[in-house]
């Protein structure tokens, strides 16, 4: 059975923190199974399950009153493989007024973020669910 995000998601938007900066959470229509499985075979590579049971309930997450996508819907994703800058592969699959962040596709689904006009990446979290707490307590 797949966990319940937005029942999750909905939890964090009511933590003191995310009160007191009035970061809320929408929701979008689920990509649908096919769909997925045309991305990864497209790009080649199979998205953690973790995020995709994400994406078979909401196609992005927009939070902040869209100053935050914690999830951005799937076409937007950007699929990132330069054997010279990384030995694995990485997806861009969010964003905020000052941080892109990546999903590792190397030995764990790490999230990294990067300063948009940086150029080096810094570990954020160490999976999907514990990058949504961290964004609801706003540290995005």
């Amino acid at each position: 059975m797949l966990p319940s995000w937005k029942a999750d998601i909905i939890a964090l938007t009511e933590g003191p923190e995310a009160r007191a900066a009035k970061i809320d959470a929408s929701f979008f229509p689920p990509v649908p199974s096919d769909r997925l499985e045309d991305w990864e075979r497209g790009h080649g590579t199979d998205i953690p399950e973790e995020i995709r049971s994400y994406l078979a309930q909401s196609d992005g997450l927009e939070a902040a009153r869209g100053l935050i996508w914690p999830v951005l819907p799937l076409a937007r994703w950007e699929f990132l493989d330069d054997d010279c800058a990384c030995s694995h592969p990485w997806l861009r699959f969010g964003e905020s007024a000052t941080h892109f962040y990546l999903l590792s596709l190397g030995h764990s689904p790490s999230i990294y973020r990067y300063e948009c006009f940086g150029s080096d990446e810094e570990f954020f979290a160490p999976s999907f669910r514990a990058y949504l707490a961290k964004v609801f307590r706003g540290e995005a």
